[in-house]
């Protein structure tokens, strides 16, 4: 039994030493990192289809050359003002439009606009899994206060994404570490 326990623990350490290993090669040295919550909804005059509720994490790697590294993984969701506007059965999985879309931009430009710290780039933007909208541009702007600085973020999609997310940002907040 005290083997066992020994040779488990053994192989934990080694299991956790590679993890951390693996995850310093994976980011630059000197990247700084932020990382959110976005908790927004599409307005209703500017999507077809919408309201949706729009919900998710988000990352951003400030890499040492300048660039940027942005990911999101976003559900949506008709709101209840969809449902009741259009009739739909508050129940209902069809009517309810359950979708997911990842984000990523791996090359994005970084910018300082006023206070905030802005980055653009071409996206990779998947629908359930499935690329779509390719060639789409984004923004991500990284502002905060006086209080939390950073504390607010904000992604907008160019065209031609921004016909299903609309052109209008959602907003979120930066995790506080």
């Amino acid at each position: 039994m005290k083997i066992r326990i020994a040779l488990a623990s053994f192989v934990l350490a080694g299991l956790t030493g590679l993890a951390l290993v693996t995850n310093a090669l994976a980011d630059p040295p000197n990247a700084r990192k932020l990382s959110g919550v976005i908790n927004d909804f599409s307005p209703r005059s500017t999507v077809p289809t919408g309201p949706y509720v729009v919900n998710g994490l988000w990352s951003l790697k400030l890499l040492p050359n300048g660039k940027a590294e942005f990911t999101a993984s976003l559900t949506m969701v008709h709101s209840d003002l969809w449902i009741i506007e259009a009739g739909g059965d508050p129940e209902s999985q069809a009517d309810r439009n359950f979708h997911t879309h990842h984000v990523r931009v791996t090359d994005g430009q970084v910018s300082a606009v006023g206070s905030a710290l802005v980055v653009e780039g071409t996206a990779l933007v998947t629908s359930n899994g499935n690329q779509v909208f390719p060639g789409s541009t984004v923004r991500v702007e990284i502002s905060g206060g006086t209080a939390v600085s950073p504390s607010n973020m904000k992604l907008t999609f160019g065209a031609p994404a921004s016909s299903h997310f609309t052109g209008e940002p959602y907003e979120g907040v930066v995790v506080v570490r």
